[in-house]
């Protein structure tokens, strides 16, 4: 069954380059209507953007820093979870630009706001205004500063102290040793630096326990519960499902009318043969073509569910069988190329196609070669250009279906 909208589509391609059969499109008007065109694109993906600018999103509703307090820290133990709020706690108190995007209060659509998470941005603020508590922050940042140091030096001393070790069981002469600090030297060294660490390790862990008894951080501890986490989880899957589906409506409500505009006005300049406004609306109709196609494609990418995806390769992992996926899609993208290919050479660039090219420039309708006006046969192939038509008994062009007198196969 012949593919109806193909002529359509072949017809629309074929008014890209010129003004009219006997108009062709000079360099300097294809340049401008090239930058028409980049211009058009440019202000359609723009446009794009500042529409959804205002949608709401899944992170509008549950904020990237209610995910990852409640949500991503589900399997933490109660340390784990301490670690990640106090690293949220900085976040808050330096970095404004996270503060900013992440912060519910400063979000494009507070309203929307889930009050669990709601709930963690209140008590967050609390933190914030706890200037006893970032004090601690500050004692456990030099503490952890200290002990790396620490720690850094008696790396560094176990390594020297090895090597002289070894020099002495190698009875190397003290003048040919690469240290010049003796073992016993070495050892004392390493011998503080081991207490100073005990004592390092004392005050952080009794800092830590100050933390820990800070109120506005217990409350923060006791809210993140397993059920927090779950209610969570559930609410979000449902807004990342549903929201592709309301994104690509939103996106297609702004382009499809215009593609429709614009395809009635290019078959008005068609039927009125106006060259010049044939030719921008052929266009024009490929331009805004190009986004419904690329957002499409990305809506339907973002629809498939991600989770049946992931799986199916932990499927294919447990049974040892990943590299049949691999297999797959090596296969498919053979696949997809012979498809695109066959599109292209019988339906786009078709043998066809080519013959009536040929036949326009006046070039042989075999070879290609340019022909001089009255040569019936090719002087470079030898091949006859005509043919006597069946009806009419005139000559005809040999490759082309219908007669050039009487238009008749």
């Amino acid at each position: 069954m012949k593919f109806s909208l193909l002529p359509r589509i072949q017809s629309v391609f074929s008014r890209l380059r010129s003004i009219n059969a006997n108009e062709p499109l000079s360099g300097l008007s294809l340049v401008i209507i090239i930058f028409l065109d980049i211009f058009v694109l440019t202000a359609l993906f723009q446009g794009l953007s500042d529409q959804t600018a205002s949608f709401t999103t899944p992170s509008d509703v549950i904020p990237y820093n209610c995910q990852a307090i409640a949500i991503d820290t589900a399997n933490y133990d109660k340390s784990q979870k301490i670690d990640q709020i106090l690293s949220q706690a900085r976040n808050y108190q330096y970095d404004t630009y996270t503060s900013y995007k992440y912060t519910p209060s400063a979000g494009r659509h507070p309203e929307y706001l889930d009050p669990d998470c709601l709930k963690i941005e209140n008590l967050f603020d609390k933190i914030r205004t706890d200037t006893g508590f970032y004090q601690l922050l500050d004692t456990r940042d030099q503490i952890n500063n200290r002990r790396f140091s620490v720690q850094s030096t008696i790396s560094s001393l176990n390594g020297s102290y090895d090597t002289v070790l070894l020099e002495k069981i190698a009875n190397q002469p003290k003048t040919d040793s690469i240290s010049p600090t003796s073992a016993g030297s070495i050892k004392q060294d390493l011998q503080k630096q081991t207490e100073e660490l005990g004592r390092i390790l004392e005050e952080e862990k009794a800092n830590m326990a100050l933390i820990e008894q800070n109120v506005n951080l217990q409350g923060i501890v006791a809210f993140l519960t397993p059920e927090l986490a779950n209610n969570l989880r559930s609410t979000l899957a449902r807004l990342e499902f549903y929201y592709p589906l309301k994104r690509l409506g939103v996106e297609l409500l702004f382009l499809v009318p215009l593609f429709l505009v614009v395809w009635f006005w290019n078959n008005h300049s068609v039927r009125r043969r106006n060259g010049a406004q044939t030719l921008v609306s052929s266009h024009l109709l490929v331009v805004i073509f190009i986004p419904i196609f690329w957002k499409i494609c990305e809506g339907i990418f973002e629809i498939i569910p991600k989770q049946l995806l992931q799986a199916l390769m932990q499927w294919l992992q447990d049974l040892q069988i990943l590299m049949f996926w691999y297999y797959f899609l090596i296969l498919l993208a053979i696949g997809v190329t012979l498809g695109v290919i066959y599109f292209l050479q019988k339906k786009i660039f078709s043998r066809e196609r080519l013959i009536e090219k040929r036949i326009e420039r006046g070039e042989c309708q075999f070879c290609g070669k340019r022909l001089k006006d009255g040569d019936i046969f090719c002087p470079f192939c030898g091949e006859n250009q005509f043919r006597k038509c069946t009806k009419c008994k005139e000559e005809t062009y040999r490759e082309l279906p219908l007669c050039r007198k009487c238009g008749k196969e």
